[in-house]
């Protein structure tokens, strides 16, 4: 009997303390939700919000339109961008085996996760490689830079040699589920876009573009819009050192004054309005947030044609 006792005296306190971890576990858990929340979404809690909806991509895997792009960024300048970008709310980071800042990149993005700002299958990692001679070594190398076991958007960077093998051996990879998604990068034209087509098992999802209000090739967005393809727009505020360009734009400028933003929040919202994907890049943690709060306003559609006829057909790359 005393051993009755005591079994069922030490069942409840089990019981008790089992209890007593559920509790602190959910209310814990509503604390991280709270704390992963951008800080910018917090402050517009009490206001309207304008929010766009994240891309369903041709392969059904649903990602977001703004993130953080890299390039130009020294490894120091990319440690700190990522993590900045990260509690700002952006969740997609692009790097390239081009800009040497892969390896970097990832240990800010790892930190943030260890520091609950992330979990890692909310965060996609994106990165572009080239031809070359042994394509499935390039892609392990990014891999192995990312120490990670799957690349969620590996492009390639740029058409080149061989592009058909390497864009087959990164198929292979797909499969493998080493890479979640295919791009392509700077095919400009319907008829770069017809040749990967050609030969493309599986169809690339996005095409990442130099785009801006002075290029906006818009006849390629329509062009690919039948095969589920989203264009993505690098240069988004024009070459780096020409920024200026475009955020000193009449129209840029009035309609930075009529919605009291910035020309840049002007620019980045006609972006997503547009259905682009945007990849704003900066170093400067003001400018990462600012490029961020552009959800509590909405461009009219007049506003929107007024940035369309802006449009030059001019790159500045390559030009």
């Amino acid at each position: 009997m005393k051993f009755l006792k005591w079994f069922w005296i030490i069942l409840l306190w089990i019981i008790l303390l089992l209890w007593i971890i559920a509790v602190l576990y959910f209310q814990y858990s509503e604390i991280v939700e709270q704390i992963n929340l951008p800080a910018n979404t917090q402050e517009m809690n009490n206001s309207k919000q304008y929010f766009i909806a994240d891309k369903v991509l041709n392969n059904w895997i649903t990602m977001p339109s703004l993130w953080l792009w890299t390039w130009t960024l020294s490894n120091e300048e990319a440690e700190k961008a990522v993590y900045e970008a990260i509690k700002d709310g952006y969740r997609l980071i692009d790097t390239a085996q081009y800009y040497w800042n892969e390896v970097w990149v990832w240990n800010w993005v790892r930190k943030a996760i260890k520091d609950w700002l992330i979990k890692r299958e909310d965060v996609f990692v994106t990165s572009k490689i080239y031809a070359s001679s042994d394509h499935a070594a390039a892609i392990e190398k990014s891999l192995s830079n990312l120490n990670i076991d799957y690349i969620d958007l590996l492009l390639i960077h740029q058409p080149w040699f061989d592009d058909k093998w390497l864009y087959q051996t990164m198929e292979e990879y797909y499969k493998q589920w080493k890479l979640k998604s295919i791009w392509i990068s700077n095919y400009y034209t319907k008829e770069a876009v017809d040749e990967v087509l050609s030969y493309a098992e599986i169809q690339p999802a996005v095409i990442q573009n130099e785009n801006h209000i002075y290029y906006q090739n818009t006849d390629l967005q329509d062009y690919v819009k039948q095969y589920g393809i989203f264009i993505e727009s690098w240069y988004p505020f024009g070459w780096r050192w020409n920024t200026s360009e475009n955020f000193n734009n009449e129209v840029i400028k009035e309609l930075a004054e009529k919605y009291n933003k910035t020309s840049a929040q002007i620019i980045l919202r006609w972006h997503l309005q547009a259905w682009y994907i945007v990849i704003p890049g900066s170093n400067n943690p003001d400018h990462i947030a600012e490029n961020y709060n552009i959800f509590d306003f909405e461009l009219s559609d007049e506003d929107m044609q007024k940035i369309l006829e802006i449009d030059q057909q001019r790159r500045y790359e390559n030009r």
